[in-house]
């Protein structure tokens, strides 16, 4: 099945919510058949709205019960219609998942790196929930997520869960912000300056999912760090 082949179905609204004041969560419900595609974290769905159409990351791992979490940055004509229309109980028509998502299995027995900038903490985020339902699969697992500012940053309802899971949580706003008591910087300089959460650089894999410039420079850091790019690995 090729994107633009990908029929479209309909996927009920079961909640919405703001995780941010630029970013809304949306959870939906698949049908039996459309919910079996979903095998891994990283795979994406292409939403139809009356302002056309756009290509989202599941920002929840596969799950039996074919419930999905979608995350949309408010702003954009695509997305503003899909919060206009991601009313709890209505249809919304979107593809069933697809795409390779992440290779999870090549974190197995391995230290985990996990980069996220802005509204690429949504398939991260997908890959968190998997990690923590196969913790025993994984060795020391560190996420580096950057915002621009403190309330920048979503799921942080989550975060808690996340680190007694076993997920270090390191947040990063790139802006001045006098609200926020913690490191500042891109993910990449954080994650350099913590010594990339004391991974041993030969034992170690990355996850990656932000603007194209913060991937390139995550796996330029990482490579002088001793980690080649050939270990860090995007959902597509």
């Amino acid at each position: 099945m090729t994107l633009a082949s990908a029929p479209l179905i309909g996927a009920r609204v079961l909640a919405a919510w703001d995780e941010t004041p630029a970013l809304r969560a949306v959870r939906l419900q698949l049908p039996p058949d459309a919910a079996r595609a979903h095998e891994r974290p990283g795979q994406v769905v292409k939403l139809h709205t009356s302002a056309g159409e756009a290509y989202f990351a599941l920002a929840s791992a596969p799950d039996p019960a074919g419930m999905v979490d979608l995350l949309v940055k408010r702003g954009g004509k695509v997305a503003d219609a899909a919060v206009a229309a991601a009313l709890p109980g209505a249809d919304m028509a979107i593809t069933a998942p697809f795409g390779k998502g992440f290779p999870v299995e090549e974190g197995h027995g391995r230290h985990v790196l996990l980069f996220a900038a802005g509204s690429g903490i949504a398939p991260i985020r997908a890959l968190v929930q998997h990690v923590l339902a196969h913790r025993e699969e994984f060795d020391r697992v560190t996420l580096f997520y950057g915002q621009r500012r403190g309330r920048d940053f979503a799921y942080q309802r989550e975060h808690l869960a996340w680190e007694r899971g076993g997920v270090r949580v390191v947040l990063c706003p790139s802006q001045e912000d006098e609200a926020w008591p913690g490191v500042r910087g891109r993910v990449q300089e954080v994650a350099r300056s913590l010594a990339f959460g004391g991974a041993p650089p030969e034992s170690s894999v990355a996850f990656a999912c932000g603007m194209t410039a913060m991937v390139d420079d995550v796996r330029a850091t990482l490579a002088r760090a001793g980690i080649p790019p050939q270990r860090v690995h995007l959902n597509f």
